[in-house]
């Protein structure tokens, strides 16, 4: 059977293997060919051999042959190189850093033990700082649909890998959007969930208050289907909520719902006609599925928005690598030894004060969205062009943080979601976000707007555009 045209959605792979109209090893072989074909895309650090990925495929199916198929059975994955697989490097992008593990990241190996096929680390922003995709040693990603475009970082790789068709799901890492950034770039889904509700054991910080695990998907329900299998609790990750296996994550939410809206004075498009009007195109969509908008101040965002990188809490990053730009600055990007000096710059009186600042920004933002089921923001204000970012690459990747970066120091947790395609052929991102432990309804809204909007997944779409 030819697979060429075989979309990865979590159910069509499934159906097919129940009705035996292809198998896990046909659908890896498959992926192998679409990487060969893609050819150099900088997606990838590195790839399990295609050899190994077989037997092991095999085996799995040897395994529950005749047995019914675990929830990941025979789905294709990658993940993220700031992620501990075991046997495989961890580099964060930068040479000299790596080292191999001896055990794979929580979230990694319960993917695994639910049946899913790892096929590589995904290239990354250097040690996951920046939200463009251009911060690398070498080649970089680009946008599936421009190449002139920035692909979105950190997790550039993890949101090209899916957008282009090559695997089901990836796994990244979040500290101000990168969860989020590559989906909107790339018309697919980023979950970003609650903090601590999947295990981080495994992962390489840049701030341990804000890092999560996110799931780069196809669909909403695919996404949330796999957070429903990584997430739990984790006696080895000390930020693990004791209650992740209690948080409900059943689309429960049904009928009319408050939508919050930034107030027109915080909204910023940093020039983009385009990105502003698909916004309002995305706020009438939320009307049509039975939303009532309510206009949010935002300005408590913004604040928040500071926290992660112009506080004392940037100081953290020089804990897992500051030692690395001292010794080989060689191998280190500009932009990243930029941030690591200045978060070096930071006293401990600074540290304890944005803590402070966190702790009452988190309180107040439960007060302000108190009858608001969800909050709705670009993604992203702005498309940027690959060169723009690196000939400005701190002021312009602000811009792109501009509505992600608040979330995680505010304890909330959103969902990235495709909205619409642009007149410029580019695809256009909303973010559904809601306070802690609502995962649930970020779930239920955002799987009756996917229905409604009717776009294809990554690539797929721009193929039917052309097709029309």
């Amino acid at each position: 059977m030819d697979l060429s045209n075989l979309g990865l959605d979590i159910q069509a792979l499934r159906d097919g293997y129940r009705e035996k109209l292809f198998t896990p090893v046909d659908v890896v072989t498959e992926v192998f060919r679409r990487i060969e074909a893609r050819g150099q895309d900088y997606a990838w650090t590195e790839l399990v051999d295609k050899e190994i990925a077989l037997r092991e495929t095999q085996r799995i199916e040897k395994q529950f042959q005749g047995k019914d198929f675990p929830s990941l059975y025979g789905i294709p994955f990658s993940v993220k190189d700031n992620v501990d697989i075991i046997g495989m490097r961890t580099t964060c992008g930068c040479e000299g850093f790596d080292h191999i593990p001896n055990v794979s990241a929580t979230s990694v190996t319960k993917a695994l033990d639910a049946g899913a096929i790892l096929i590589g680390k995904n290239a990354l922003d250097q040690f996951a700082t920046g939200l463009n995709g251009t911060r690398t040693m070498g080649g970089h990603c680009r946008n599936v649909f421009d190449e002139r475009y920035i692909s979105g970082g950190s997790s550039s790789g993890s949101g090209v890998a899916v957008a282009a068709g090559i695997v089901t799901f990836s796994l990244g890492s979040d500290t101000g959007g990168s969860g989020r950034v590559p989906a909107a770039m790339n018309n697919i889904v980023g979950v970003k969930p609650t903090l601590g509700l999947v295990s981080g054991s495994g992962l390489i910080y840049n701030n341990r208050y804000f890092d999560c695990v996110p799931v780069f998907a196809r669909t909403v329900e695919d996404g949330y289907q796999v957070l429903e299998v990584i997430r739990g609790y984790d006696d080895t990750d000390i930020f693990s909520r004791e209650d992740a296996d209690d948080i409900s994550l059943a689309p429960i939410l049904e009928g009319e719902f408050t939508f919050g809206i930034p107030t027109k004075e915080h909204l910023k498009f940093f020039d983009d006609v385009h990105a502003q009007n698909a916004y309002w195109r995305a706020v009438e969509s939320m009307k049509a599925i039975g939303g009532k908008p309510i206009e949010v101040d935002f300005s408590i965002f913004i604040e928040a928005g500071k926290l992660p990188f112009d506080s004392g809490l940037l100081a953290e990053r020089a804990v897992s690598y500051g030692e690395l730009v001292k010794r080989h600055p060689e191998t280190v990007h500009p932009a990243v030894t930029s941030m690591i000096q200045k978060g070096l710059s930071y006293s401990g009186t600074d540290t304890v004060r944005a803590i402070y600042k966190m702790t009452e920004l988190r309180r107040k933002v439960k007060k302000l969205l108190r009858g608001v089921d969800v909050l709705v923001t670009p993604t992203v204000g702005r498309a940027y062009f690959c060169e723009e970012v690196k000939a400005n690459p701190i002021d312009l990747n602000n811009n792109i943080g501009y509505y992600t970066y608040p979330v995680s120091p505010l304890d909330l947790c959103a969902l990235a979601i495709p909205a619409s395609m642009r007149p410029d052929g580019l695809p256009f991102g909303i973010s559904l976000v809601a306070l802690s432990g609502q995962d649930r309804d970020l779930r239920a809204i955002g799987g009756r707007l996917q229905k409604h909007v009717t776009l294809k997944p990554g690539l797929e779409q721009k193929f039917l555009t052309k097709g029309d």
